[in-house]
């Protein structure tokens, strides 16, 4: 294993601190890298050590880690990786851990071109508990800035606080039936802090952790109670990268229930206005 030059890395993604988390990456033979990072997202009410977005998030930045790091440095800088479709999959049971826990992951590229990235990873806490497979989008420095000329807003001196402890702020609709609507305000470019310096945007991660909220109401009306439960898996489809500047609705519905055997299905439509910007297809067992 060689240790990498996170600097470097941050650079040749475009993604930076506090977004980009990892405290150390080290590359192994056969286009493989390895990271550690600290936990920081709330759990709410999902078990396990990690919030499942949470891990998304770390995952599939280091599946673009493994797509740079055994490519020498080319001649134009930055290749933005935008995820487009990604699968998290439950491994393993693994024990609740303190706020700011360490944990290892290895992300593996599995297919790259000019124009695309497929990735997978795991992360570990002693043994392997999660899985993600993510597809991205790459795009050029030159062809994002022209692409998303609109939406740059140049950015604030970065604070040491991360903006990803918090959840989003959500107003929810009352429940009807086995269906429910949240609505975000815009968020402050700060909210985007190291996601794609100076062009803030709604991070596919933090809209899927929004989306674990709207998930648990509903859960909640459904069962007239509060309770816990673990993510088995998670499927999501990005279609549109969305400004910042522009609030969301979360339109989730459950399109499975099974009090028997304590297994649930959630589907949420992202919504920007009238348009669907991202589907998540969430499983969940109580």
């Amino acid at each position: 294993m060689n240790k990498l030059d996170i600097r470097e890395i941050c650079e040749r993604i475009a993604v930076q601190a506090p977004y980009f988390a990892f405290t150390e990456l080290c590359g192994v033979p056969n286009r493989i890298v390895r990271g550690t990072f600290s936990s920081e997202q709330p759990l709410g009410f999902e078990n396990g050590p990690v919030a499942s977005a949470e891990i998304g998030r770390h995952l599939a930045i280091l599946g673009s880690c493994a797509a740079v790091a055994w490519q020498a440095a080319p001649q134009a800088s930055q290749i933005y990786y935008l995820a487009t479709k990604a699968r998290y999959s439950k491994l393993h049971d693994v024990a609740p851990r303190a706020s700011g826990a360490s944990f290892q992951a290895t992300a593996e590229v599995l297919h790259q071109d000019r124009r695309t990235l497929t990735a997978q990873a795991i992360i570990s806490a002693e043994k392997p508990f999660a899985h993600l497979y993510c597809e991205y989008q790459a795009l050029t420095e030159p062809v994002f800035l022209r692409l998303f000329k609109d939406y740059r807003v140049p950015s604030a001196p970065s604070h040491d606080h991360s903006p990803y402890r918090q959840s989003v702020q959500l107003e929810f609709d009352a429940a009807i039936g086995h269906s429910l609507i949240a609505r975000s305000k815009a968020l402050a470019p700060a909210r985007c802090a190291g996601h794609f310096l100076d062009y803030p945007a709604w991070p596919v991660a933090i809209i899927v952790h929004t989306v674990a909220q709207t998930t648990s109401r509903l859960l909640h009306h459904l069962l007239d109670k509060e309770v816990s439960y673990t993510v088995v898996k998670c499927d999501l489809s990005a279609h549109q990268l969305v400004p910042a500047s522009e609030p969301l609705s979360f339109h989730t519905s459950c399109i499975t229930a099974s009090a028997y055997l304590s297994h649930y299905v959630f589907e949420t439509r992202v919504m920007r206005q009238d348009e669907i910007v991202a589907t998540v297809l969430t499983e969940l067992q109580v």
